[in-house]
């Protein structure tokens, strides 16, 4: 990695686009869970949140990718939290939420480092093994996929995959969406620019706390269903 790739992935401020995917996830699961009748609107909005966590989280990998098990030591206990919540607020059992997504994800940049660093054949079974996980999950594959490619992207150049963000996010989108890449699905180009602004206007906002999103995910959809319920 170059030094100049490298001092900008240390100096992004990638907190602003962190609250911006946190509310805009918010936004998308209020129109699914309590106002249906809002939901192309709310769908819309809530489509640049999964790109951001996952742009999010392959810019750091792609910088550092031995903070994949620091990664998958959060994202795989708040997975396994939030699957039962996920089927309460109206998904499967064999559906999985986005926190199993993005697990996949980093296990995949980290399957891939261990190859880089002594390839053999079982770094690459373990990636095939990942498949069919993650097509049953939030995003699919691609979604998955989306967090070692933002790896390699970042590693290379950090500006690239903030421009990158959005391509790689409506692609994504294909997967959950029927019919694929209508307009409302094409809003997940936004979070490029969502990524370009919180790294380069540098607006200072409080940090989440480590475990906030996590505790967030499951916390917010109970949230909205008790609210759908009783309100």
């Amino acid at each position: 990695m170059s030094p100049s790739s490298q001092d900008s992935v240390n100096q992004a401020g990638f907190e602003p686009a962190k609250w911006v995917a946190i509310v805009t996830m918010a936004v998308d699961h209020y129109g699914k869970i309590v106002a249906p009748d809002l939901f192309l609107e709310t769908h819309a909005v809530g489509r640049v949140a999964f790109p951001l966590f996952a742009a999010i989280i392959g810019l750091r990998l792609g910088d550092r990718p031995l903070r994949a098990a620091s990664y998958l030591k959060r994202l795989v206990p708040w997975a396994i939290v939030s699957q039962p919540v996920f089927v309460l607020v109206g998904r499967d059992w064999h559906d999985g939420n986005i926190m199993i997504t993005l697990a996949i994800g980093v296990t995949a940049v980290f399957l891939l480092e261990r190859f880089r660093e002594s390839p053999s054949p079982i770094w690459v079974l373990g990636l095939f093994a990942l498949l069919p996980v993650a097509w049953f999950c939030e995003f699919g594959i691609l979604g998955a996929a989306m967090i070692p490619a933002m790896a390699l992207i970042g590693a290379r150049n950090v500006q690239t995959g903030l421009w990158a963000t959005g391509p790689l996010g409506a692609v994504a989108n294909i997967v959950p969406a029927w019919p694929p890449l209508t307009w409302v699905d094409l809003a997940a180009l936004g979070s490029s620019l969502v990524m370009i602004a919180s790294v380069r206007l540098n607006v200072r906002l409080p940090r989440l706390p480590g475990q906030a999103f996590y505790a967030f995910y499951p916390a917010h959809l109970l949230a909205l269903h008790f609210y759908d319920l009783y309100v």
